[in-house]
């Protein structure tokens, strides 16, 4: 008779020390043992083993590596006391159970039911993966998660490393199938609560937009003002915000010099060497003030997630036209940013004219040219290129030194202070809105020659006349902005303040006194400054002197 023996491998799962094996013969197949003496033996072997697993818990619930977990979704004040509570109470059911704490994860004013990372959460559950924790502790579940994938996760993190949950509030665990069930059930809870909790609340932030009222903190510009009972004290309303004194008048201040055609880099750079704070005291940068004068609170509009519903009970800075033209530029496309905030880099990149196709110049920088014949290469200085029918072109340097002496001669002559100006505001706001319109209908024709509407000749037709119109509006609106900055310019030692100026106020002196045109070239390279035509847009200015600059 063969004998085949049996190894049985009992597995046991110690928590967090993962598992060990233990090996031990089973009983021959042959029946030669008595069942009664086998029986006796496995109750025996079982009662080493739960006798194993229970010295071997206890042992290690002695040195129970513990993280304590705290959150609050809101902290405006950002004092951290709802946090330091709940920290307080965890560290106290540390003590009771014997555990040690290995180390703190706090994510302050950061909600738990968003996508949003909470970067102390991720960082607890990587030491959990590295099996430098053993146990987590919070005060209840939803400071933990409110989200069933997230909680599913910390159960599979449980599965692998054997850890351990509790709750200081609730008694919920995640140890046994039941305790799941529950921490489950309580999660799912918690999702629908926080679900409907949300719609209630958009439901009454959309209920205040449609009423005008404002939400949150005052925006900069602005201060809010309390209502206040019969006996002084503040009611539960919002109140209404009006307009800061000194703040108010700084946005105001903002929007007039960038409807002037100043850059927001310029404006920004003058406030911040004035000291002028911008919100919470920071100091100003070009997209902290291009946010500011897009606000439709501006204007006394209500918004509510990006669509104006309506008048706002918020005290206007400016009237609604005004802060519609200030969008139209803000967000004209043409506008192209650098990461400095400046429109352009360039002296008269899109200031210059094409005097082909009337079209703008723009830079183009220098290049290697290799000449397909004799294989020589030859150096391209920047230049100046039309950026439309791409036939003319003109050395940056040589353009940009000739303009530059043309200005400076100007500006030190004996009427150059007489420059200056305060504009008129009517006439810029209506040659503002007829650029537009213009613009509008440029848009409209290239749509209806996109879709087939109209040919290839009646799109340049319209196109040519639309531009022709457009540098004439242009034109009228340089006429009706002010130009109390050349005041500063004229004078004495006109050549090193200019040598002084940022770009953007070099342009924009430039663009108030003159125009600047550049024909196409003849025969010849060689730069010929009669073909550089410069109107000037003042009036009594001395041509002669200016034509004899150097």
């Amino acid at each position: 008779m063969v004998v085949v023996s049996v190894l049985v491998v009992h597995v046991v799962r110690v928590p967090g020390c993962g598992p060990y094996m233990r090996s031990r013969p089973a009983r021959s197949e042959t029946g030669l043992q008595d069942e009664e003496a086998g029986e006796d033996r496995e109750q025996d072997r079982h009662g080493e083993d739960q006798e194993y697993e229970r010295a071997h818990t206890e042992t290690r619930m002695l040195t129970m590596r513990a993280a304590i977990y705290t959150r609050i979704s809101e902290d405006s004040a950002g004092r951290g006391l709802g946090v330091a509570r709940q920290k307080r109470d965890c560290e106290e059911y540390a003590a009771r159970k014997g555990w040690d704490v290995a180390d703190y994860f706090t994510d302050n004013d950061i909600s738990a039911t968003r996508s949003k990372v909470r970067p102390e959460y991720e960082r607890m559950l990587a030491d959990v993966r590295g099996q430098r924790i053993d146990a987590i502790i919070v005060y209840s579940m939803d400071r933990l998660t409110r989200r069933p994938s997230e909680l599913e996760s910390v159960i599979a993190l449980a599965d692998i490393y054997g850890l351990e949950l509790a709750t200081v509030a609730g008694n919920v665990h995640i140890a046994t199938h039941e305790d799941r069930v529950l921490a489950r059930t309580m999660g799912a809870l918690a999702s629908y609560e926080t679900a409907k909790m949300s719609q209630r609340l958009k439901r009454k932030f959309l209920e205040k937009a449609e009423l005008g009222e404002p939400h949150g903190f005052s925006p900069y510009g602005y201060t809010r003002i309390q209502p206040l009972d019969p006996d002084g004290r503040r009611t539960s309303k919002i109140g209404r915000d009006v307009v800061h004194p000194e703040h108010g008048e700084v946005v105001r201040e903002a929007a007039r010099r960038t409807l002037a055609g100043e850059s927001l880099r310029s404006i920004v750079s003058d406030f911040n060497e004035r000291s002028i704070h911008g919100p919470k005291a920071n100091q100003w940068n070009s997209t902290i003030l291009r946010q500011i004068l897009l606000r439709p609170t501006n204007a006394g509009l209500r918004q509510y997630q990006g669509r104006v519903l309506g008048p706002s009970t918020t005290q206007p800075l400016y009237d609604v036209p005004t802060h519609d033209r200030l969008v139209a530029l803000l967000k004209d496309p043409s506008r192209k940013s650098n990461f400095a905030g400046s429109s352009y880099k360039y002296l008269l990149s899109g200031l210059a004219i094409c005097g082909l196709c009337r079209g703008p110049m723009r830079r183009q920088i220098g290049r290697t040219v290799v000449s397909k014949k004799t294989g020589a290469t030859k150096r391209r200085p920047a230049s100046y290129n039309c950026a439309d029918c791409y036939r003319v072109r003109r050395s940056q340097e040589a353009v940009d030194e000739l303009i530059v002496e043309q200005v400076i001669a100007r500006l030190s002559m004996a009427d150059a202070e007489g420059l200056s100006r305060t504009g008129d505001s009517e006439l810029a706001q209506e040659a503002q809105a007829s650029i537009e319109a213009i613009d509008a209908k440029l848009a409209r024709v290239a749509d209806l020659f996109a879709g087939d509407e109209i040919t290839h000749e009646q799109l340049k037709r319209m196109t040519e006349t639309l531009r022709r119109n457009r540098v004439g509006a242009v034109r009228d609106l340089d006429g009706a902005r002010p130009r109390t900055h050349l005041t500063e310019l004229a004078g004495g030692e006109v050549r090193e303040k200019w040598g002084a100026l940022p770009i953007d106020a070099k342009r924009a002196v430039i663009a108030d006194l003159l125009t600047v045109t550049i024909m196409p070239t003849g025969s010849g390279t060689r730069f010929d400054r009669d073909l550089i035509v410069v109107n000037w847009k003042t009036s009594g200015e001395l041509k002669s002197a200016v034509d004899d600059a150097p």
